[in-house]
C-alpha cells in the first residue's frame, strides 16, 4: 500500500523539521528542515493534527504550522531548558529545568496556568489528558497532578 508517515525532530544545532517516508514502491525518505532555527539545541518535540511545538536549550517554546511556518514564539515563561513537551489536540504541558510547569492551550497558542516553584527539576514527565507524573533522579520523590480541562 502507499501512503505518507511523518516524523518531526529537533537537532543539536537548533534546527526543527520532518523526516516523510513514503510507503511506495521507492521508500525513499525526504527531509525538510525547517528555515527558522532555534539558538541552541533541540530537547523536545510533540506534534497533534494542526502544530508542532519544539523546546530546548534556548528556553523558547516555538510553535509551528506543520509545514514548518513559525506561529508564534514564546521567549518568556520558561526561564531555563524546555525539555518535556505533552501535547493533544486541546492540552499542553511544558517542563524543564527551573523549576516550571506550564499548562497551555494549544489551540489559542495561550499559557492557562503556570506552576512556579515546583520542588526539583523536571527530568522526566508522563503525561495523558487526566494525569501528569513528573519528577527528577536528583529527589527522593515523583510529584503527580491530576488534569482537568
Amino acid at each position: 500500500s502507499s501512503g505518507i508517515n511523518a516524523e518531526y525532530g529537533g537537532t543539536a544545532d537548533g534546527g526543527v523539521g520532518c523526516i516523510k517516508l513514503n510507503y511506495d514502491n521507492s521508500m525513499v525518505p525526504e527531509v525538510h528542515e525547517f528555515e527558522q532555527k532555534h539558538s541552541a539545541s533541540v530537547y523536545c518535540v510533540a506534534t497533534n493534527n494542526s502544530v508542532l511545538v519544539s523546546g530546548g536549550a534556548d528556553s523558547k517554546v516555538v510553535f509551528w504550522n506543520l509545514h514548518g511556518s513559525v506561529l508564534f514564539i514564546d521567549h518568556m515563561s520558561h526561564v531555563g531548558v524546555v525539555r518535556h513537551i505533552f501535547l493533544n489536540e486541546w492540552l499542553m504541558i511544558t517542563a524543564g529545568d527551573a523549576h516550571v510547569l506550564i499548562i497551555w492551550d494549544p489551540i489559542n497558542l495561550a499559557i492557562k496556568h503556570v506552576f512556579h516553584h515546583n520542588p526539583l527539576k523536571i527530568k522526566f514527565m508522563l503525561a495523558n489528558e487526566k494525569s501528569l507524573v513528573y519528577g527528577s533522579p536528583d529527589a527522593n520523590y515523583i510529584m503527580f497532578l491530576s488534569i482537568s480541562v
